[in-house]
């Protein structure tokens, strides 16, 4: 294998702003008032960009902000509008699926002065075993302190910091992560067992407009293709691993260890919601 080498975008292109072909999607009215409200729900005060302050950002929000696509479940309507993700999560203590939070996180660090990048992903599909297409995925390339990281909030049981690229290898509570080069893309690993990888996703690192998406945003909730609507999820990462509620049962992951608590009523999940997960507001196929 030859020498992988970090692309180097040139950020000249804010990265919510238009593609060449279709308007932005992104209100410009979300401004510092906004900001603060987020930080405040991280529970995050401001500081200058730096590499500890994007790691305690990330872990603040991956154990703040729920990964679910309950919307999606009660098929109302998700805006391509970052705005909206503000409001879902910071009003209504929800959640969302990668362009979502993805999204917000990337419009929040642009904000605070970072470098930030959105990358297309392809996700890893194991029934059929094999990838996703173009723009199935967003991550962040964020450069700070004159590093370049991959940072993701919006992939289910994703890592817990940024990881350096182009190559790195990371463990935390949730197991041990892998990013290596591979035919002009980086490849995301993850392992719970010790030597035994599973693929999760594929980026390349050329720099995307928020616009380019669009289309995929869409299909992900409509096509009964799409993984999100064909199961119902809600996970959380916690400190010590994490916590997932599904209509049937809220499962407790530590390590490779999973405990099961199976619901004795219909809507005793969305209690929990509630009073687990801090939602607020309707919670149904009315709830948008």
């Amino acid at each position: 294998m030859g020498a992988f080498h970090v692309l180097n975008p040139s950020f000249l292109e804010a990265p919510f702003g238009p593609s060449r072909s279709s308007p932005a999607s992104v209100p410009s009215a979300l401004g510092e008032a906004e900001l603060g409200s987020f930080l405040e729900l991280l529970a995050v005060k401001r500081e200058r960009p730096s590499l500890p302050f994007l790691r305690r950002l990330q872990r603040r929000c991956l154990t703040t902000v729920a990964f679910e696509n309950l919307d999606i479940h009660w098929k109302v309507p998700i805006p391509f509008d970052v705005r909206h993700a503000w409001e879902k999560v910071v009003r209504r203590r929800r959640g969302g699926y990668c362009y979502e939070l993805n999204g917000l996180f990337g419009w929040a660090l642009d904000r605070l002065g970072f470098a930030v990048a959105l990358l297309s992903g392809k996700v890893w599909r194991k029934p059929t075993r094999s990838w996703g297409p173009e723009y199935d995925h967003v991550a962040l390339h964020v450069r700070i302190d004159g590093g370049d990281y991959l940072v993701d909030v919006g992939y289910g049981d994703s890592f817990r910091t940024p990881l350096p690229l182009p190559s790195a290898e990371r463990s935390d509570v949730s197991g041990a992560y892998r990013l290596s080069p591979d035919g002009g893309e980086l490849q995301l690993d993850h392992s719970i067992v010790p030597g035994h990888w599973r693929p999760l996703y594929r980026v390349s690192l050329r720099p995307r407009a928020w616009s380019e998406f669009a289309g995929m945003f869409h299909w992900h909730q409509t096509s009964p293709d799409s993984p999100f609507t064909n199961h119902t999820v809600f996970t959380l990462a916690r400190p010590w691993g994490r916590s997932t509620v599904t209509e049937r049962y809220r499962m407790e992951t530590r390590g490779a260890r999973t405990v099961r608590h199976r619901y004795r009523h219909k809507d005793e999940w969305l209690e929990e919601l509630r009073t687990r997960f801090g939602v607020k507001g309707p919670l149904g196929p009315h709830a948008g």
